[in-house]
């Protein structure tokens, strides 16, 4: 009787563990990338903005640690505003929490390009820009270059 006892609390143990297995691969982020675009840059500009929209629709936060562009150095900014100064912050990681979103947007968090080349960033234009989590891996985002209508 012992015997078959174990068995069943073995099996009872096993299918718990199943299911736990089960809801947490269930439980991973999911990156989305809205209105993704860049500021068309002027001819003697060296830096321009990209702006847009990052949402984890997951159920786990998910933290963006690194972006890249063959066409540019490349970084996540904030602005923020001291004693009426404006002051762009580099963010070297950027959490992004389940059900939430990043908003990329002027005097706030922005991509800065920089040591651009303008006839690169010129209205019209494509730029891909990597985006890597860790987590989600890496996404790459095409970006259009638009004139600065903001």
């Amino acid at each position: 009787m012992n015997n078959r006892r174990t068995k069943w609390h073995y099996l009872l143990v096993l299918l718990l563990l199943s299911i736990m297995n089960s809801v947490y691969a269930d439980s991973q982020p999911e990156i989305v990338f809205e209105k993704f675009w860049i500021v068309a840059a002027p001819d003697v500009a060296r830096s321009t903005a990209g702006y847009g929209v990052i949402k984890n629709k997951g159920d786990v936060a998910d933290t963006l640690i690194n972006i890249r562009c063959d066409m540019a150095m490349i970084m996540l900014h904030k602005t923020e505003i001291t004693s009426g100064m404006a002051k762009m912050i580099h963010q070297s990681n950027s959490v992004i929490e389940a059900h939430s979103e990043l908003l990329l947007e002027p005097m706030s968090f922005h991509l800065m390009f920089m040591d651009i080349t303008p006839a690169n960033f010129s209205e019209g234009k494509q730029i891909t820009v990597k985006f890597e989590f860790e987590t989600s891996g890496v996404s790459e985002v095409n970006m259009t270059v638009k004139a600065n209508n903001y």
